[in-house]
């Protein structure tokens, strides 16, 4: 039996769990039951084991065979935009397959709305509707001219607007280009109301603009947490954070009502002087907690912004996206975050994206003497969807993690190779098989509400790569189910410097696990999407259950 060294001073053990088939942590013999108290486990062994640490107060959860993994660790999502794009039109292709029918949409919400107050969707691809193509002002204008329209991309990296914006806004020819933006103009040069990457959505929507404060913005926060709840999630890193989302995770925490470990990275400059609160309150911190910087480097490859060393394929000439954050500009923030020892999480899709990156923290690096960050933490890079093989052995000799953004290749792997990025290259996106070889550190993550999260979907699409079109894009770039675990679970804990803690069902580590009704290191690879979470626990406490025996 693996034992605690301080399970002997544990007066009482609060509960065991006997009879399932606990995956252990790597290295450790199988199991089939453990105990908590706490909110940590204390120990993990046999049920003869197990059983014999109950005392006469400890309640006993029998597993009935099902399975115990590690909680997920969900390295990559944007929670509050999740909670308030459930609040707006679906623009997303299931709902609205071409844009007539977005137009309907659109246009029966403008009838409930009061003249003159936004009109707001989430969730358009212009690659996955009909008419492959965008949205224009001229489209939206058949929804409300009497309303301001604003209709999100999908990649979160573009919107489009109606002429209501874009007069309100003041709008015109004459509009300058902002660096590292894209005002999308007709031949005559007028814009047609679309916007890529933040400089230039900020033309017409400012962050004010376009999040919900106060209760609303809670409201949105806690439906996401119970969606990732039910999906598994225990921990998760909430990427790009303002001031006034931190605040409504202040709130949440101080009420009891945040059941998940958060994990906070804001934008440059948000953190200075940032503390959670009273130091004093051990179990507040375990939930939630600074994690560092995200810059935003490039773009989507799907909108054609992310930063390439070669043109896009669909495109011809020389067009190969853009840089969102000048290369000097980058060199900068980074070294000022390494200086503070904060971790950076570099969002970055493309190869020159990623090249830039690596210049910037080997730079960083170079400027501390080589003095790593403390903790054991390591900067991160954010997506890599075109990392060739050359950047992940630089990742590895500098100490560089990355989160994956695999679900790319189920949601858009056909278009990458076949539009995007050409068969070569659109074939190896989010090379699993590469980087885990190389031992780089690394998670899976979904950027919800990008794409829905669901770890054991993810998982899945890591397996088997299999695309939306039913194809297998880059077959020697699958990896196997445990590998892909390790992705949501012992491997997601090192970014955020908590393997001690966090990743595996073993003693002294928080008692963050979930209960499935299938193994998905023993189902046969095409079944780890059919697999359900039955039950979901954070220190102990259940948080989502389907399960009697946990309910």
């Amino acid at each position: 039996m693996d034992r605690s060294a301080t399970t002997r001073d544990v007066e009482v053990i609060d509960r065991i769990h006997v009879r399932g088939v606990v995956v252990p942590a790597p290295g450790a013999p199988a199991a089939t039951a453990f105990a908590v108290s706490g909110g940590k486990f204390v120990a993990v062994g046999s049920d003869e084991d197990i059983r014999a640490l109950a005392g006469p107060t400890t309640e006993v959860i029998d597993l009935g065979g099902r399975t115990v993994v590690p909680g997920f660790i969900e390295t990559h999502v944007h929670p509050h935009m999740s909670g308030m794009n459930s609040v707006n039109v679906d623009a997303g292709s299931d709902a609205c397959p071409d844009i007539g029918s977005l137009i309907d949409a659109l246009a029966a919400r403008a009838a409930e709305t009061p003249a003159g107050q936004p009109v707001s969707a989430s969730g358009f691809d212009d690659s996955l509707v009909a008419e492959d193509r965008g949205l224009t002002a001229a489209d939206l204008d058949r929804a409300s001219v009497d309303h301001p329209i604003v209709v999100r991309h999908l990649s979160g990296h573009g919107l489009y607007v109606n002429s209501f914006v874009l007069r309100s806004k003041g709008i015109d020819r004459d509009t300058a280009e902002p660096e590292g933006g894209v005002v999308v103009r007709n031949p005559a040069g007028e814009p047609t109301g679309e916007f890529r990457e933040i400089p230039a959505m900020r033309l017409v929507v400012s962050p004010e603009d376009s999040m919900p404060t106060g209760e609303e913005l809670d409201e949105g926060l806690r439906r996401a947490l119970a969606r990732m709840a039910s999906v598994g999630v225990t921990t998760f890193h909430d990427m790009f954070v303002t001031p006034v989302v931190i605040d409504s995770y202040r709130r949440l925490l101080d009420r009891g009502e945040l059941p998940l470990r958060a994990r906070l990275y804001a934008g440059f400059g948000t953190l200075e002087g940032f503390t959670v609160g009273d130091d004093s309150d051990a179990d507040a911190h375990d939930h939630l907690e600074i994690g560092g910087v995200k810059l935003i480097s490039d773009g989507s490859i799907q909108l054609h912004t992310g930063a390439l060393t070669e043109p896009y394929h669909d495109l011809g000439g020389c067009h190969c996206g853009e840089m969102a954050i000048p290369p000097t500009d980058l060199d900068e923030m980074v070294r000022r975050c390494h200086e503070a020892g904060r971790q950076v999480a570099i969002h970055t899709n493309g190869d020159r994206a990623i090249d830039l990156a690596l210049d910037a923290i080997e730079k960083a690096l170079a400027a501390a003497g080589g003095t790593p960050l403390p903790g054991g933490l390591q900067h991160r890079l954010e997506h890599v969807q075109a990392l060739r093989d050359d950047q992940i052995r630089r990742m590895r000799d500098l100490g560089v993690s990355a989160s994956v953004f695999v679900n790319h290749v189920y949601y858009w792997g056909d278009r990458h190779r076949d539009r995007f990025l050409g068969p070569e290259r659109g074939s190896r996106i989010s090379p699993l098989a590469s980087i885990s070889s190389a031992q780089v550190p690394f998670a899976l993550h979904c950027d919800s509400p990008v794409t829905p999260v669901n770890p054991l979907f993810t998982m899945h699409t890591a397996v088997n790569r299999v695309t939306r079109g039913g194809e297998v894009l880059g077959p020697e770039e699958r990896i196997d189910a445990a590998t892909a675990l390790a992705g949501y679970t012992t491997s997601a804990a090192c970014l955020g410097g908590e393997s001690e803690v966090k990743g595996a069902i073993a003693p002294g580590r928080f008692a963050d696990f979930v209960v499935l009704d299938g193994d998905p290191t023993g189902v046969e690879p095409s079944a780890i999407k059919d697999i359900t979470v039955l039950a979901t626990v954070v220190a102990g406490r259940v948080v989502y259950t389907t399960d009697p025996a946990f309910s």
